[in-house]
């Protein structure tokens, strides 16, 4: 039942990763539209009309994915169906009454069903553990693979691509059927424990048997199982004991010897009890006849249920199968159009490269406009070593990263053995399990014969051998459960290991998962760095037509910033702030906002860059045309003046 419900518990858990995914990738489309809008910015007010419609394509994108995450909540919900109907089986199999041994006179049967019900306790304490123990197995396994993927990402030096949406999907169709075929051999093994199970029953109580009429015996006053039966014996075997001494008696003291007590007979006693024991017996087999077949009807109507069930499901999961492969189609359909668009994209940012180029050509070079790349140089070497400076220390902090890896692998280790140690302490619980099984059927051995076996006459037994053997029977139950109690005390200690391993684990997921977010934060911050690269290269392409020194004064700025702000990431991440995560989240986020404010006075001051750089491209085109215009004027003049001199 553990089982069952950390596995629900990782179903749920798979959600909010895929949405995270899904928002990284829009985040990461809206940046690609937002660049391609700055390119067509630049080329123009014609480009207004694709910045809607790539905006438009964003929107339905993210609607599709909407989508696409709600039926991966409805198959979350149908898998959490099928689990509850494994806990209904589980219950139906739990719910198999175990014949409880009831005495009120003797205390040697209180003091076994005292152990019998230990002995059940101890068994589901085991099997609560195991489950424990195979979930904690698995989710060591899937930390150490997290980790080795994220040794290799640090030895290739290199970030993993996105992966595709219809990838992502199929991912997640392969897990869910894995999960449907985990549930089907779950049913398959439950019906085969209740057939075991059944099995025992029938080898206990007898082949013709009913669970219904059994359940419904016990609430009556009158019903009498095993334990009550023995003990009843055991009355009447001192009875006839009693009845024995008192015959001896009499015939010692030469009396009438009388075979009956209260008036009554001893032929009708033997005949009356003759007859009782007929009737009880024709009355079992015919109760017994009926419990086999009401049993087989139920099991029979159990499988029906399990079937329709099953082929409810199948539908349900080809369905959700079709829309899929649909919706799969769509997405095709609009990576197809957004390919279209980025080619469109790439040839407008080719055809203003081509402008550039021709205004670059056109404008006559100064020495004003050689002073003013010179500094232009002095300014990017500066920023290259800035640059420089970055990489190496975020080499450092991967270096950092690796050996805080290399730590919590260690820890792992320690831990699979402390659980190694865990297994054999079961195990040898399992051993003393077996053995006080093995001492509770020799006990009851020796009670059938006591009390039913009738193996050895009455009469050669005295009381004081009565005594001896009920001695020995005491001091045997007292050693067991002196034993009892040290395994008791036993469990108790290996619970509280188990549970400080538990937190343990639990502090190791939150250091790790604490590295994987510095990790995808470090990512961010090189390719940001990456592209702060590509976009003063192209700055200082065109700064050197612009006569002012503005643009640049605002990237050195944002460079700057940026540096400060990685600076306080790699002092914010030490050993000592790392419980205190939660309150620089909160100052992160005012950290982002005010950040957010300056992006945006950013682009407005690039935009208005772009504009004077529009205007100078436009005035330089005048001024080309008047040259042009000017030479022609003049070269018509000397040619007409060179044929009046010749005429």
């Amino acid at each position: 039942m553990d089982v069952i419900q950390k596995m629900d518990q990782a179903t749920v858990t798979e959600t909010p990763k895929a949405k995270r995914r899904s928002k990284e990738k829009l985040a990461k489309i809206i940046e690609d539209a937002m660049a391609g809008n700055d390119d067509l910015s630049n080329a123009g007010g014609g480009k207004k009309g694709a910045k809607i419609h790539l905006k438009q394509k964003v929107v339905l994108l993210s609607e599709e994915n909407q989508n696409l995450s709600k039926a991966i909540n409805v198959k979350n919900a149908e898998i959490t169906d099928l689990k509850r109907s494994v806990q209904s089986l589980n219950e139906v199999l739990n719910s198999v009454p175990i014949d409880e041994l009831r005495c009120n006179s003797s205390i040697a049967s209180s003091k076994l069903l005292e152990l019998s019900k230990k002995n059940r306790l101890l068994r589901a304490e085991l099997e609560s553990t195991k489950n424990k123990v195979n979930k904690k197995e698995l989710q060591i396994q899937k930390l150490e693979r997290d980790l080795k993927l994220l040794e290799d990402k640090l030895h290739k030096g290199t970030t993993e691509t996105p992966k595709e949406p219809s990838d992502e999907l199929r991912v997640k169709l392969n897990s869910i059927q894995q999960k449907l075929f985990e549930t089907r051999n779950k049913n398959t093994e439950l019906q085969n424990q209740l057939k075991l199970a059944q099995k025992c029953l029938q080898q206990e109580i007898g082949e013709n048997f009913n669970l219904a009429t059994m359940a419904s015996q016990t609430q009556n006053s009158n019903w009498r199982g095993r334990a009550q039966q023995i003990i009843h014996l055991q009355q009447k075997v001192h009875e006839l004991k009693e009845r024995l001494e008192i015959v001896d008696r009499q015939y010692a003291e030469d009396s009438p010897i009388t075979f009956a007590t209260d008036d009554v007979p001893h032929a009708d006693l033997t005949a009356s009890h003759t007859a009782k024991s007929g009737a009880r017996s024709a009355g079992g087999h015919a109760e017994a006849n009926v419990a086999s077949n009401v049993s087989a009807t139920s099991f029979d109507r159990y499988n029906t249920v399990v079937r329709k069930t099953e082929i409810l499901h199948r539908a349900k999961v080809e369905g959700l199968e079709k829309e899929i492969a649909s919706l799969k189609a769509q997405l095709e359909e609009q990576r197809g159009k957004v390919l279209a668009l980025k080619v469109r994209n790439k040839t407008l940012n080719d055809e203003v490269l081509k402008y550039k180029v021709k205004a670059s050509s056109l404008e006559e070079q100064t020495d004003y406009n050689g002073l003013n790349l010179a500094n232009m140089n002095e300014k990017m070497n500066v920023q290259r070593y800035h640059y420089e400076s970055r990489l190496e220390e975020m080499a450092r902090q991967l270096n950092d990263l690796k050996r805080i890896h290399k730590d919590g692998a260690f820890r792992e280790e320690e831990l699979r053995l402390k659980l190694e140690n865990m297994d054999n302490l079961l195990q040898s619980k399992e051993t003393h399990i077996e053995d006080l099984n093995q001492t509770i059927t020799r006990l009851e051995t020796d009670l059938k014969a006591l009390s039913g076996g009738f193996l050895f006459s009455c009469r050669e037994l005295r009381k004081e051998e009565f005594i001896t053997i009920l001695d020995s029977l005491e001091a045997e139950k007292n050693e067991l459960l002196k034993h009892n109690k040290a395994l008791v005390e036993r469990s108790e200690q290996d619970r509280a290991k188990n549970d400080a391993l538990h937190e343990q684990l639990a502090k190791q997921k939150v250091r790790l998962s604490r590295m994987e977010a510095r990790m995808r934060e470090l990512e961010k911050e090189l390719e940001l760095q990456s592209e702060r690269k590509k976009r003063s290269q192209r700055i200082a392409d065109y700064v050197s037509s612009v006569n002012s020194t503005a643009s640049m004064g605002t990237f050195v700025f944002e460079n700057t910033s940026q540096n400060a702000l990685s600076q306080r990431a790699i002092d914010e991440f030490t050993p000592a702030q790392v419980y205190q995560m939660k309150h620089e989240l909160e100052y992160a986020q005012e950290k982002l906002a005010y950040m957010s404010e300056k992006v945006a006075h950013l682009q407005e001051e690039k935009e208005n860059d772009a504009r004077s750089f529009a205007e100078i491209i436009n005035s330089s085109k005048g001024v080309v045309l008047e040259t042009i215009l000017g030479n022609r004027s003049n070269a018509s003049l000397s040619v007409e003046i060179s044929t009046g001199t010749s005429v």
